[in-house]
This record gives structure tokens, C-alpha cells and sequence, in this order.
């Protein structure tokens, strides 16, 4: 009796190193590029969250005659509240007869640091203690983590740059 050879077709070693060389070299080009994609989104949600806080100190501002929110704020519960809520002229909160604001729904997350807390004054943005940072001799809203934060490859001067893109796209 005959032995049966059945001969299969397989793949040599050579061919398998060729094959995962190619994926290698296709891992170290996509992996860097989808990393920078990750840390672009976190940085495009932070100029825009950033945008939209400015906005509504800036409303506010506008609203009240001049005064910024923070002036006459015993504490931060009520600067929260007038960009929050309705208020009156004088800033006083009044949610059943105030005619200003709301200015925002919510602080929203700063995504570098994920935190929604606004901190008023103090040492220059970058401490990451809070969201975000309120300047209270300018009025001006920054982002509160530092430069090396995870995901946040930029500085200060990125966001600007950044924020003055997003303007011009959108023609403001």
C-alpha cells in the first residue's frame, strides 16, 4: 500500500519575518500619530471650554455696567452663582426676578486635568489646584495645569496660539 502525501502550502520563516517587520514598521509610524491626534482633542476641548468661560465673564461684564463677576463675591459659591444664575444690576443673585445671565450652564472640565473649579487670583495659571484660573485684575479666564501635565505637550503660549486659530476659522 501507497502512503498518501498530501503536500500543504505554508508560509516560510522568512515570509513571516518579512510580515511582522512590515507591522512593526507600520506600529512605530500610527502609534505616535494617534497619540499627537489624542493630546490635539485635549487641547482643541480646553481652548474651547476656556472660550466659552471667557464668554460669559465677559457677558456678565458687558451686563453689569463694567464689574466684573468677582467684585463684591464674599466667596467663590457667589461667583459661581452670577455666571450660573440670574442676578440683578448690582450682582445680587435673584432667580425669580434677576434679568441677567445665566451666563453658562455649568464650569466645564478643564480635560487636561479634569477638574471644573475656577480659582480666583493667586500665583499665575499652571498650579493645577483647580480647572481654571481667574485673573481678577483683568477679568481673563486661563487654564489651571501644568505645561507637562499628561496630554498637555504645549504651554501657555500653544493655547494662545491655539484660541487665535479657532477664531479665525470660525471668522470672529
Amino acid at each position: 500500500m501507497r502512503a498518501i502525501c498530501s503536500s500543504q502550502r505554508a508560509f516560510s520563516l522568512i515570509e513571516l519575518v518579512i510580515v511582522v517587520i512590515i507591522i512593526g514598521i507600520i506600529a512605530a509610524i500610527a502609534v505616535p500619530r494617534m497619540s499627537s491626534a489624542a493630546d490635539n482633542a485635549s487641547l482643541k476641548s480646553v481652548v474651547g471650554s476656556q472660550s466659552a468661560l471667557q464668554k460669559a465673564v465677559d457677558l456678565y461684564t458687558v451686563e453689569h455696567e463694567g464689574v466684573l463677576p468677582h467684585i463684591g463675591a464674599a466667596d467663590a459659591k457667589t461667583f459661581y452663582f452670577r455666571l450660573l444664575r440670574t442676578s440683578d444690576l448690582d450682582g445680587s443673585i435673584n432667580e425669580s426676578t434677576g434679568i441677567y445671565g445665566p451666563y453658562i450652564n455649568g464650569i466645564p472640565v478643564n480635560s487636561i486635568n479634569g477638574k471644573n473649579t475656577i480659582r480666583r487670583g493667586g500665583a499665575v495659571a499652571g498650579a493645577g489646584t483647580h480647572g481654571w484660573r481667574y485673573d481678577t485684575t483683568s477679568g481673563q479666564i486661563e487654564p489651571d495645569h501644568p505645561s507637562g501635565e499628561t496630554g498637555f505637550k504645549g504651554t501657555v503660549d500653544s493655547v494662545e496660539k491655539m484660541t487665535d486659530e479657532l477664531i479665525k476659522s470660525v471668522g470672529g
